[in-house]
């Protein structure tokens, strides 16, 4: 009940995002081909690392300080959501039932794309368990800058995730994942 509130309030006190959508949906039109299988810079890697630790411990208010204000949020479905302050930083990131273990990175043009291992996770959000997520791989878009989360943007599976032999059309969130709203 707190956390729809809490839901609710955000959504309320922070504007919605502007244009650009379509860039923020298709990240890689602006990357090349050629830097897909290149190497993730390090002080992003430590950035999206510490984030998904700090996600998965179910320490929401650390993870959320990873972000920029502000900062774009896109899990996969309804519209992407401009993160305007911390309090916004922090419903995203309850938002996720599942915690995020990092797997592997690489770049994808001025992204970063990283695999990881769903897991669940203690604290706010997590409650509810990552369900049927567990174990299963996601992906995520991440542009970092200045040592901050600017996107977080849900990517398609590729080839060999979750045991697929091909890419399928890109999945929403991972089970449970519910914000749509602006925060």
């Amino acid at each position: 009940m707190r956390l729809a509130t809490l839901l609710v309030a955000g959504a309320l006190a922070v504007a919605g995002c502007g244009s650009g959508t379509s860039r923020l949906l298709h990240p890689s039109r602006s990357s090349s081909s050629s830097s897909a299988s290149a190497p993730a810079p390090a002080g992003a890697v430590r950035v999206i690392r510490g984030w998904s630790q700090a996600l998965r411990s179910g320490h929401v208010t650390a993870a959320a300080a990873y972000f920029r204000i502000p900062s774009v949020f896109f899990e996969g479905s309804g519209p992407p959501v401009q993160i305007r302050n911390r309090i916004g930083a922090q419903i995203v990131n309850a938002a996720l039932p599942c915690g995020a273990l990092l797997i592997s990175t690489h770049r994808e043009g001025r992204y970063v794309n990283a695999l990881f291992r769903l897991t669940n996770r203690p604290g706010r959000g997590g409650a509810g368990g990552c369900g049927s997520g567990t174990g299963e791989t996601a992906r995520t878009n991440f542009l970092i800058e200045d040592g901050q989360i600017v996107e977080w943007l849900r990517a398609p599976d590729q080839p060999g995730d979750n045991g697929s032999s091909k890419t399928g059309p890109g999945q929403a969130a991972p089970p449970g994942t519910t914000l749509q709203q602006s925060v």
